[in-house]
């Protein structure tokens, strides 16, 4: 079996065949940012199915493609479909693309995704940005013999998402006008929609918003040393208040609404994006 370094390589030398792009910027498109992919020009797509050791995504909404391209003068990467633990991955293949897009050059990782919004102040709509998150995915990608060329073994998670990117973040979604809260992420593995019981502990632990996504990708990429901005398209409410039965038609119809904002801000973000 190959060790992790090696399908890494053997995932890149793939890639290099199709492109010699270096991408300073990876995204994750989830929920609510698939159309980021039409503000790419020069555009290069990948299916996952031809790259080496990629796992394929199994989520209907998700396209599964590796995209090259620019956005603004940045040369970006974009995994158009991101993969779930609930889908029967293990934690490590559901990671194994941010440890290619590292390797590719990727310097900053951009990471959205949907979910559901348990602080009364939120609504159906607006847009989190990640400031902290909590994992109670049962899980971690760490857990194994640690590889020292890949990362450290006991990674500091202290400023997981980058204050400099948070206040990006921020300050273009006023000059946006554009909703946006700051917030902290809680990770449940899925596929289930939480209880009203589970909804009430998960706020009164600190959590803002809850996803199936996206902390075990942090994790890897701070292990990475990339820098993070988190994003949560926050589909519908979850406090105990205005609670109700879930009806997934309804949240990606919220997501798809909300889509040309979350859109709007991440295009403005990489513009304004820096690397001196």
């Amino acid at each position: 079996m190959l060790k992790i370094k090696a399908k890494i390589d053997e995932s890149i030398s793939y890639i290099r065949t199709k492109t010699d792009i270096t991408p300073e910027i990876a995204i994750v498109l989830g929920t609510g940012l698939g159309a980021l992919v039409n503000q790419v020009s020069d555009i290069l797509e990948i299916h996952y199915s031809e790259i080496p050791n990629f796992p394929a995504s199994t989520v209907e909404t998700h396209a599964g493609t590796l995209v090259f391209g620019i956005i603004g003068n940045k040369k970006v990467v974009i995994m158009n479909g991101r993969l779930h633990y609930y889908e029967g991955y293990s934690m490590q293949e559901i990671t194994f693309p941010i440890r290619v897009l590292k390797a590719l050059g990727a310097k900053v990782l951009i990471i959205s995704n949907a979910a559901g919004s348990m602080n009364p102040y939120y609504n159906a709509g607006d847009i989190m940005i990640i400031t902290d998150h909590i994992n109670l995915m049962g899980d971690n990608p760490l857990i194994g013999i640690n590889d020292d060329q890949l990362g450290p073994r006991y990674p500091d998670m202290f400023d997981a998402y980058s204050p400099d990117l948070i206040d990006l973040a921020y300050q273009t979604a006023i000059k946006e006008k554009i909703i946006a809260h700051k917030g902290v992420l809680v990770a449940v593995s899925g596929p289930n929609l939480e209880t009203p019981a589970e909804y009430k502990f998960l706020r009164m632990i600190g959590a803002d918003a809850v996803s199936m996504s996206t902390v075990p990708e942090v994790i890897v990429a701070i292990h990475s040393s990339m820098k993070v901005l988190g994003l949560s398209c926050l589909t519908d409410k979850c406090t105990p208040e205005v609670l109700k039965t879930s009806d997934i038609g309804e949240i990606i119809q919220v997501a798809n609404q909300t889509e040309p904002k979350l859109t709007k801000l991440v295009s403005e973000i990489i513009y304004q994006l820096s690397f001196d």
